[in-house]
């Protein structure tokens, strides 16, 4: 995934691969975690879909974290209902967290873009989801706490325009 998209801090400046590598190492060595969280949304005949990977270090004061981005579109016919959509943001989360595992060593949760409330479309989803991220040996948050997937991809996503 790393080796075939673009990838941004949310300054929107671009990094190659190896940049962010380097940066991994950096914030791997000062103690930060990596949360990694993806969200969509649909545009026209497309599915914008951005997958954000969050550094944060617990327990540091004021604004210790920094947060990269891997965005795209794709076609919509091919993920036609809200559980396909739920399905790709979770496995694009977990593609990024196989890539990353095996570079850092402090830890990694995926944070997913779904409630277990009555009032969330994507609750019926959720008990799937949250099996399949654990299934794979990764932590895994929903909301009200997956603030990587629901408020940072969040944001990015909902900037991008109309083709």
């Amino acid at each position: 995934m790393l080796d075939e998209h673009v990838i941004r801090d949310f300054s929107n400046k671009i990094y190659s691969k190896s940049q962010f590598l380097e940066e991994l190492d950096l914030y791997n060595q000062q103690g930060f975690n990596i949360y990694i969280g993806t969200d969509s949304k649909i545009i026209k005949s497309k599915i914008a879909i951005v997958s954000a990977i969050c550094f944060h270090k617990p327990g540091a004061a004021g604004t210790s974290g920094r947060i990269f981005y891997i965005k795209e579109k794709i076609s919509r016919k091919q993920y036609s209902s809200l559980r396909a959509r739920m399905l790709l943001e979770a496995y694009r989360s977990i593609e990024i967290a196989m890539e990353l595992e095996n570079l850092f060593s402090n830890r990694l949760e995926v944070h997913l873009d779904v409630g277990d409330t009555i009032r969330s479309k994507t609750a019926a989803y959720e008990q799937e989801l949250q099996s399949l991220v654990i299934s794979q040996g990764y932590a895994c948050v929903i909301k009200p706490f997956s603030w990587a997937g629901s408020a940072a991809a969040d944001r990015i996503v909902k900037g991008i325009k109309k083709d």
